[in-house]
């Protein structure tokens, strides 16, 4: 269990931490790629645990309970939206829907590439993975969802800024919760997607993704 505790604490805390400082000392690292490889590494640990299929066990949920999760996920999405909306203004000087105002083509290629190429990796580290892993060592109820919205908002340190960090970590809050309750990481993969597009057209893209905006 330390060994575990140990490892927890070196990918999730100290790695983020050892790529800002490469790329505050002038090396570039891409985001996408390194997510892109952990994602793959994870699939493989998945496979190799048998648990590839279906980590948190979808069949298990009753109808009752997905019906309940779906229809908090829509409460979710609707009330991070007006919150995103109105946190927006507090934070930037930026005009609000900047990005598909002038740049309507990137916004929607975005909109459609972002939860392929984003989203789904980050679920499986974040949500599959870390569940199949850390389950033992933190449960399924409010330890693992704290811990692994940490550990979420955490690994955005990367994009330099502090806005990211913050704002998803309280979205991987709701994205866990989804997860754990639900059974299903498909449906906490679009709750994501949604929320994550709905920043990038607010204008979060800025802090979430370097370039994404300007």
């Amino acid at each position: 269990m330390r060994a575990r505790i140990t490892e927890l604490i070196l990918l999730f805390g100290v790695l983020p931490v050892a790529l800002l400082v490469l790329r505050s000392s002038g090396i570039r690292v891409s985001p996408l790629p390194v997510l892109w490889l952990a994602a793959a590494g994870c699939v493989v640990l998945l496979w190799r645990m048998g648990r590839i299929s279906d980590p948190n066990r979808e069949s298990s949920v009753n109808a009752r309970t997905r019906r309940s999760v779906m229809a908090e996920v829509v409460i979710t999405i609707v009330i991070g939206s007006a919150l995103l909306l109105l946190l927006y203004p507090l934070i930037s000087d930026e005009p609000m829907a900047r990005f598909p105002r002038e740049r309507p083509g990137l916004w929607l290629v975005v909109l459609v590439v972002y939860p392929m190429l984003s989203v789904v990796p980050q679920g499986i580290i974040f949500r599959r993975w870390f569940v199949a892993r850390y389950r033992p060592l933190l449960g399924s109820g409010a330890m693992m969802i704290l811990v692994g919205a940490a550990c979420f908002g955490w690994s955005h340190l990367l994009f330099g800024n502090p806005v990211a960090p913050l704002i998803t970590a309280v979205g991987g809050i709701f994205f866990l919760r989804t997860y754990l309750r639900g059974g299903s990481g498909w449906l906490s993969d679009l709750q994501h997607a949604v929320l994550g597009d709905v920043a990038f057209t607010i204008g979060y893209g800025q802090w979430l993704y370097a370039g994404a905006v300007n």
